[in-house]
């Protein structure tokens, strides 16, 4: 008797993190050059060793490369919306982790609840008008709990809503402080480079007063 074998959202989850790690690279190779790296080394404040660069902090390189591919503009575009144009993915899925990446806006949120049967947790978006979502994510519900402020990026695939895979994780005290510095920095008004000027901020606020994670 013919069946049809239907993923569940935990194995898409993982599915389209591995695929979307390699795609990142990809985009990487593509579309990265010396002063790609340099101009948005710059803008995040982090220096160089002699010709390498010298991070502080063991997930600050992979929250640059995110800002370099999806933030950081040249000439109005991403490497991200490049790669996208030029029709440079592999299959299907590629696409819509591109499509989906590119279109999902990084905010601050707070935790609300971890789920006790599941990777999942609430959260609420503390820029967008306390806008309530069910996340997941295998190593936030792991670590994370109510009360905790996170940067990150929620990327949409079809009913399932994830990390990029970067996040800036504050201590709750740290919530009245990081909205403040928010208001300060950041120009509503400036369209698309709010994106940017959002990570630029909120990585330099998680320099000072960020709970240091380690990717695994």
């Amino acid at each position: 008797m013919p069946y049809c074998l239907v993923m569940s959202d935990v194995d898409q989850y993982k599915t389209y993190r591995e695929i979307g790690t390699q795609l990142n690279s990809d985009i990487l190779e593509a579309y990265s050059d010396r002063e790609l790296i340099v101009e948005t080394a710059s803008e995040l404040d982090v220096e160089f060793d002699g010709p390498n660069l010298a991070y502080e902090f063991e997930s600050q390189m992979p929250a640059h490369f995110e800002f370099a591919l999806y933030d950081y503009r040249r000439d109005g575009t991403t490497a991200a919306e490049r790669y996208l144009e030029a029709e440079r993915w592999e299959n299907e899925t590629e696409r819509d982790i591109l499509e989906s990446t590119i279109d999902a806006d990084s905010s601050l949120f707070e935790v609300e609840s971890v789920s006790e049967s599941g990777p999942r947790l609430t959260v609420t978006d503390l820029l967008n008008d306390g806008e309530e979502r069910t996340l997941l994510d295998i190593n936030l519900s792991r670590t994370a709990e109510p009360g905790v402020v996170l940067f990150f990026r929620p990327v949409r695939y079809g009913e399932v809503t994830t990390t990029s895979g970067v996040s800036f994780p504050f201590p709750s005290e740290e919530k009245i402080n990081l909205l403040e510095e928010y208001d300060r920095r950041v120009d509503p008004n400036e369209g698309k480079a709010v994106s940017r000027q959002r990570f630029v901020t909120f990585h330099d606020l998680y320099r000072d007063h960020g709970i240091y994670i380690q990717y695994r």
